[in-house]
């Protein structure tokens, strides 16, 4: 199963955002007359830079479809929430959801969660509004964990809007119900969050813990709900290592440098605690640190760790991975191969053994850069989004650039050393 887009598009009223008109835009991009969707408009091969805006007071916003690059991926119930975040401008929304129990999965407009006020980019004061968000997290107490970075970029050019911060989102009510700014013992001026991860369980909702890789700070950030506390833990396993830094996708060569990206949990023992098994993106290697220190503010933030920290090994080479998550009753962790276009598993009640880790999913055509990765219940969803080809060179909008494909757990493992 998957859902596709040539280009996002977005379901508002009309009212909310100037709507051009349909003519030249793909068949299946067109509309019954009525429908509330904002299109992109075309000519005979050339892109359109962007389209007018009408005057919507603090929902004042453009759009350009060539801009919309989707990030992130969570499944709730029916609602498969999609992120844009606001790294270029042209974004209307940055926190969307389709339906997920709709039979349409090719092009479906991305609907503003909870709604496009609260996506604006300027509000009034007062008004709680989300300006950019990379990857969110849903809980196991039905809510929605996420960092507004509070920045917009155009040409490059980084524009700060508001605090980098925590916000969590009720999805049985659709309400904001908590927002909490890092400190600025929290971050570095280079810091970079693109990436939640929550740690709680359903009986005890108020202790709830969450965990931010920084990873051009290269360090993590932890977050206690029930405290309201935040602090900032420092390991030289959280840089990236220079030997895997070199990386060639969708067939553009280039070098990044991004240190501590994902981290995935594994099943709570009797104890409470958890191992969180982490990498860097320009890395290949997996460390991983019991929840027992992360959790507790003075063992974090001690200047020397002694054995806190594990390395676990060497995945190889080629192994550099965007995205993890791990499927708690199974114990198998998943990776998003960026450098193989490939899903990736290890079933984590084997050795760490390269010849115990397995190929779920590879496709050079639609595995393009898979860039983020969420277990919920027994699903597998992986969204790919061809980032690099956007980056250095250009989509062809004509084709299909941006996936979520989804599998049952047990039926991507099938045939691999995974299975149990």
């Amino acid at each position: 199963m998957e859902f596709s887009w040539t280009r996002i598009t977005y379901a508002v009223p009309e009212s909310k955002l100037y709507r051009p008109k349909s003519a030249g835009t793909p068949k299946e991009l067109q509309t019954k007359p009525g429908d509330a969707i904002v299109f992109p408009e075309e000519s005979s091969g050339t892109p359109r830079a962007s389209t007018p805006v009408q005057d919507v007071g603090d929902v004042n916003m453009e759009y350009i479809y060539e801009n919309n690059i989707p990030m992130g991926a969570s499944l709730w119930k029916n609602k498969l929430f999609i992120t844009v975040p606001r790294r270029v401008s042209g974004i209307p929304s940055t926190l969307n959801y389709v339906p997920f129990d709709k039979p349409e999965r090719h092009n479906v407009p991305l609907i503003p969660y909870p709604d496009l006020q609260t996506n604006a980019i300027q509000a009034p004061e007062g008004q709680e509004h989300i300006i950019s968000v990379y990857r969110p997290a849903v809980d196991a107490c039905d809510r929605l964990w996420m960092v507004d970075t509070g920045v917009t970029e155009t040409l490059g050019n980084k524009t700060k809007l508001g605090h980098q911060r925590i916000i969590i989102i009720d999805l049985t009510s659709d309400k904001i119900i908590k927002t909490y700014n890092f400190k600025d013992s929290d971050l570095k001026p280079v810091t970079v969050l693109t990436m939640t991860v929550v740690d709680v369980t359903s009986d005890n909702c108020d202790d709830a813990y969450a965990y931010f890789p920084d990873l051009e700070g290269f360090g993590l950030i932890v977050y206690s709900l029930k405290h309201d506390d935040s602090w900032r833990v420092k390991h030289n396993y959280f840089y990236l290592e220079p030997q895997g830094g070199e990386f060639n996708i969708g067939g553009m060569p280039f070098q990044w440098d991004d240190g501590i990206f994902s981290i995935a949990l594994t099943d709570q023992r009797s104890d409470g605690t958890r191992d969180a098994i982490f990498h860097a993106m320009a890395g290949t290697h997996l460390y991983s640190v019991s929840t027992k220190i992360l959790k507790d503010k003075a063992l974090a933030t001690r200047s020397y760790h002694r054995n806190d920290f594990k390395v676990l090994g060497d995945r190889g080479p080629g192994s550099q991975t965007s995205a993890t998550d791990l499927h708690k009753p199974t114990g198998i962790m998943f990776f998003n191969l960026i450098n193989q276009n490939a899903v990736g598993c290890w079933n984590t009640n084997k050795p760490f053994d390269p010849k115990n880790f397995g190929i779920v999913q590879k496709n050079d055509t639609t595995m393009i850069y898979p860039s983020d990765m969420e277990v919920y219940n027994d699903f597998l969803l992986v969204l790919t989004n061809k980032m690099p080809i956007f980056f250095y060179s250009s989509l062809n909008y004509d084709e299909t650039n941006f996936r979520v494909w989804m599998s049952n757990v047990n039926v991507a493992v099938e045939g691999t050393v995974c299975e149990k």
